[in-house]
This record gives structure tokens, sequence and C-alpha cells, in this order.
């Protein structure tokens, strides 16, 4: 276990020195929970180097507070608010399309955007679960469709949080979970995070400078059970389980964004090629291992997760597949 107070350290006295001068970082879901303490604990570190950071949610009006922190906390960072909605396809492609437009490079993406739905199996306006949405599909495209600039840093680093190394078997014949019947809740988790961590893998054999991380929080005090649903299950969601879960298991959203940062950094979680370019590993800790496809899969106390048996079997039975069936639904959506 990496403990959190090497971790913390790490951030405020380490990493602010490697930080580059307009560093260019893209957060997406960073508007609560462990997306936004990651965000707040990166302005901090990034003080003094006029960083441009862009920050896509769904409500600038709501995100004007968290907005105003932020550059209190810093006045000569350029915040930028993307109002687009995460379980979109189009929406996300336009926010990208932005950022390309706007910045030459990215240094750093975050995504920790997240949806549950307790209430079946819904559909967005462009035919997709938004649970599996927000989980997948949007982080693909978003990842996607900024490698060329991510290829432009000179250390690059793309950082999910979500479920890395909870990967296991996935139904080959209805990959989104459209079949009547054929959705729960458990299914879209798994769908989502086999299918992130196996793209990921894809990315990574293809672009060797960049540092993916997937990673899994554990439980956190985040507003996201509150959130799920609507009717009598959201209501038990928001006044009995969330309350319970939080009070007696969950940890703080600042200690997973503390943690958050310290993996998207890093050089415990960097390619090889770039360690020299991130923070030092902390004393006592040892260089993160990587899956053969490249990925670090990093669990809620900063160590690897092993799942190699699982995902030996899905390179050969499913990796193609879920490929071909991203570009897929690309071409159906946008």
């Amino acid at each position: 276990m990496a403990p959190i107070t090497k971790v913390k350290q790490s951030n405020t006295e380490s990493l602010p020195a490697f930080i580059p001068d307009e560093m260019v970082a893209v957060f997406i879901g960073a508007t609560s929970g462990i997306g936004e303490a990651t965000l707040k604990q990166f302005v901090v570190a990034a003080k003094g180097k006029s960083p441009r950071v862009y920050v896509v949610g769904r409500s600038a009006m709501k995100s004007a507070p968290l907005l105003e922190e932020l550059t209190r906390t810093d006045p000569a960072a350029r915040i930028e608010f993307i109002e687009k909605d995460g379980s979109l396809l189009q929406d996300i492609e336009a926010a990208t399309s932005l950022i390309r437009k706007n910045e030459t490079r990215v240094d750093l993406l975050f995504i920790s955007i997240g949806f549950i739905s307790f209430e079946g199996r819904i559909e967005t306006s462009e035919g997709l679960e938004p649970s599996m949405t927000t989980r997948f599909y949007s982080r693909a495209l978003a990842i996607q469709q900024l490698l060329p600039l991510l290829n432009n840093s000179e250390n690059p680093h793309v950082s999910n949080v979500l479920a890395g190394g909870m990967e296991s078997s996935i139904d080959l014949d209805d990959l989104d979970l459209a079949k009547p019947g054929n959705y729960s809740i458990v299914k879209a988790a798994v769908h989502s995070a086999t299918m992130l961590t196996l793209m990921l893998e894809k990315w990574a054999k293809e672009n060797p400078k960049i540092s993916f991380v997937h990673s899994h929080p554990g439980i956190v005090r985040t507003p996201i059970l509150s959130r799920a649903s609507r009717g009598i299950s959201g209501i038990l969601l928001r006044n009995v389980v969330s309350p319970l879960v939080n009070t007696f298991f969950a940890t703080s959203a600042d200690d997973s964004g503390a943690r958050s940062l310290f993996q998207a950094t890093n050089a415990r979680y960097t390619v090889d090629a770039n360690t020299s370019l991130s923070p030092p590993i902390p004393e006592g800790l040892g260089k993160a291992t990587m899956t053969p496809g490249g990925v670090f899969l990093v669990n809620q106390n900063s160590e690897i997760t092993d799942n190699e048996k699982i995902l030996k079997e899905l390179r050969v039975s499913s990796a193609d597949l879920v490929a071909t069936h991203f570009e897929g639904i690309l071409a159906r959506v946008l």
C-alpha cells in the first residue's frame, strides 16, 4: 500500500517542479467527487506555471463556484469550461474538437465521468445506455480524438478512474447490452471496465509514448449514489444507502483525489522512457508494473492489480471485437 501521507507529500513537494510551463490538462467529469478533488489539487500543484485547463461538464452555471475557486487558487491559470453532456458522443466530439482547435498538445487527460442507473436500461437520444456511455464510449472517444495532441506532449498521461483490475468475461454477442432482458447494473459495470481496458491496451501498443492508467478508487464519498436514480430506489439511495456507505466505509474524496493526481503524474505510473520527466517515486515504493498490454491497473491503495489471468484470455477472444464494436458505434452515432 502506498501511504496517503507519501502520496500527498509527493503531490505537494515534488510534483510542482515537474509541471511544465503552460501545461495543458483536460478534465472530463471533474465537477464533483473524485474528479473535482483531483482538479483542485492539480491547480494548486501547477500554481505559477500558467496552466491551461479544460473542464468538460454539463452545467456551467452549477460549476461556477468551482471555477471561481480555481481562479482564486491561481489567477494565472486559464480555466475554460466546456459545457457538454458526457453521456452524448456528439457532445464529447464537439468538446474535443474545440480543444484540438485551440491547442497543439495535451499533457494530461483525466477522465472520471460516470453515471449509474438502478432503473434498468434506458437510452439517450443517440440510442445508447448512459451509464455505459459515460463509463466507456465517451471516454474512449475522448481519448481517440485527443491522441494526436497527446503524442505532441513530451510526457503525456491518460488517467481513467473507473474499475481497473475488475475486468471479466463479457457478452460478445451483445457488447452494448441492448438485447431485451440482458442489461443489468453488474453487466454494465463489467462490460464498461473490460472494454475500456482492452481499448487502452490497443492504444498503448500504438502509442508507446503515452502513459495509460486505469484505476479503481474503491468506495469514495461522492454524490454518485445520490444522483443514480429517481423514484423509490433513488429515495433509498439518497437517504439510506449513501449516508451509511459514506459514514462507515468510504474514503474521502480529498484522499482519493490525491491518489488520482499521484497516479496521473508520478514516475511510478509513467512509461519507462519518460520517468525522468515525472516526479520521482517516493522512497519505499517500487515502480508499478504495466500489464503486458501496456496499461497500469491501479487499486484504491495506489498499488497494481494483477488481473492477467483474465486479460490474457480477453486479448485473444474479445479485444478485436471490442475495437470493431466501438468503431461501429461511432459510425452510427457521429
